[in-house]
């Protein structure tokens, strides 16, 4: 591998993950401990990265979760791009569960606009409830309980205790975070349970996830990444992120 290239996956790293370990690029990279050093010294010196004791940290400004309304707003054409493509693994027939958030809403919209002859959907998303409402060939099925306005869902024990008596075979579910080493993350405590008991239910997951997500951490884990996961991302995700997640014989596509 050339040193531009070594150099490239270090930046990816750095700037998708916040901060990287000499460690962990080391193992990534199948070069020496020095080799790792120099490079990271040239990329500090072109003020590309900060060298701290162990690895080196993004330049960058880190990733501030915001809430629903305003990351409705941010990324809308890659999000866009993982509802159309989540689209293609919806079935007529099938009964599906929708997580909560703006990719949710997403995807509800392209759901709507496909207009199946038949579709059982279940959601804790007031959001994706009113979008899919009109749609006559669709059993919408709203799980109650109590409400969080900011993030417009229903949680909380009322919520998951109907979850568990209800049969779903696809769970779309949207993380805040991605992780091949610490899994999937999210940041609300009420959306990371809601976002737990989906993938515990459902026959098949799907994370729906964002190129920016991938690498960082969320304050809550819903899950280690599992093979039969299918995550569902943009066609901005890093080659060298790619082929770790393929590496760890994880399924992306995009």
């Amino acid at each position: 591998m050339l040193a531009d290239q070594r150099k490239q996956i270090i930046l990816d790293q750095v700037n998708l993950n916040h901060s990287v370990t000499v460690a962990r690029l080391v193992e990534l990279l199948g070069v020496s401990t020095e080799t790792v050093r120099r490079d990271l010294e040239d990329l500090e010196n072109n003020n590309m990265l900060t060298r701290v004791h162990g690895g080196a940290v993004s330049v960058k400004k880190r990733y501030r979760f915001e809430n629903m309304d305003v990351r409705g707003t941010s990324n809308m054409e890659l999000k866009e791009q993982i509802a159309r493509k989540a689209l293609e693994y919806v079935k007529d027939g099938d009964t599906i569960a929708i997580d909560s958030g703006s990719t949710a809403s997403l995807f509800a919209m392209a759901l709507k606009a496909r207009n199946f002859d038949s579709l059982s959907v279940i959601t804790y998303s007031s959001e994706v409830f009113s979008i899919l409402s009109e749609c006559e060939n669709y059993r919408i099925t709203l799980l109650g309980g109590e409400y969080l306005p900011k993030e417009k869902l229903f949680y909380g024990f009322l919520t998951h205790e109907a979850m568990q008596k209800l049969y779903f075979s696809k769970a779309f579910v949207v993380p805040s975070a991605l992780s091949v080493e610490d899994g999937a993350h999210d940041f609300i405590r009420e959306t990371y349970e809601n976002q737990c008991m989906l993938i515990g239910h459902a026959s098949e997951v799907f994370l729906l996830a964002d190129s920016t997500k991938f690498e960082t951490k969320g304050d809550f884990k819903l899950s280690d990444l599992q093979p039969e996961f299918t995550i569902i991302t943009d066609d901005k995700l890093p080659e060298s992120v790619y082929n770790m997640y393929r590496d760890h014989k994880l399924n992306v596509v995009s």
